[in-house]
């Protein structure tokens, strides 16, 4: 059905675009949250410049944007391919918000939203492989990397064997490109070791 294509593209892209951490960090009366951290509007950044409770509110809204659009497309239309292309144009507009100069988060938590409504068990296989790395090193972008990759295998597998729509690998291997891109920088910091650790306070590093 195009018409769940390209609606669903819209409704994604455009509720994906709201910058809830640039948002709240200007009602909080802390400015552009981009001006600091890892220049991100994302839950991590917001913990580090605002703290646990706002990170937390970014995080639940970051994931309602990414489950909202695909929650519509599954009401209206029958197109697995529409709630794909639904869940895509969401972390797209994370990334790239039209509300906000195109300079979002990384996309992790609205891919999250997404997964949750397209297919729970990819949560698992995400959470399983994330939390241990997250809990041992405290290096949030590499257990986001770890759980992405993790999911992305997990779903595709499910849809080779008949457990999930063939669409929904396109959802998995899109999905895992545009995590690891908005991770690049992350990425190469891992790589030389000058990674940020997460701790429990406030850090603008």
């Amino acid at each position: 059905m195009v018409e769940a294509w390209i609606i669903g593209g819209l409704i994604g892209y455009l509720l994906g675009s709201i910058p809830t951490g640039l948002w709240i960090g200007r009602w909080r009366g802390g400015g552009d949250i981009r001006a600091s951290g890892s220049g991100r509007t994302g839950a991590t950044n917001t913990f580090r410049t605002l703290g646990l409770r706002w990170s937390v509110a970014v995080l639940v809204i970051d994931a309602i944007k990414g489950a909202a659009p695909i929650l519509i497309v599954m009401t209206v239309w029958d197109s697995p391919t529409g709630e794909v292309i639904a869940g895509v144009a969401a972390i797209v507009g994370h990334q790239f918000p039209l509300y906000a100069g195109f300079r979002g988060g990384r996309g992790a938590a609205t891919a999250l939203g997404a997964l949750i409504v397209l297919m729970p068990m990819g949560v698992l296989f995400a959470l399983g492989a994330a939390a241990p790395i997250l809990m041992r090193v405290r290096v949030m972008s590499l257990a986001t990397l770890t759980g992405a990759t993790a999911a992305s295998v997990g779903i595709s597998l499910l849809a080779v064997y008949g457990g999930a729509p063939d669409a929904y690998i396109g959802f998995a291997i899109v999905t895992w490109a545009l995590v690891v891109a908005g991770h690049r920088d992350n990425i190469q910091r891992i790589a030389a070791g000058t990674e940020r650790v997460l701790s429990m306070g406030r850090s603008s590093a």
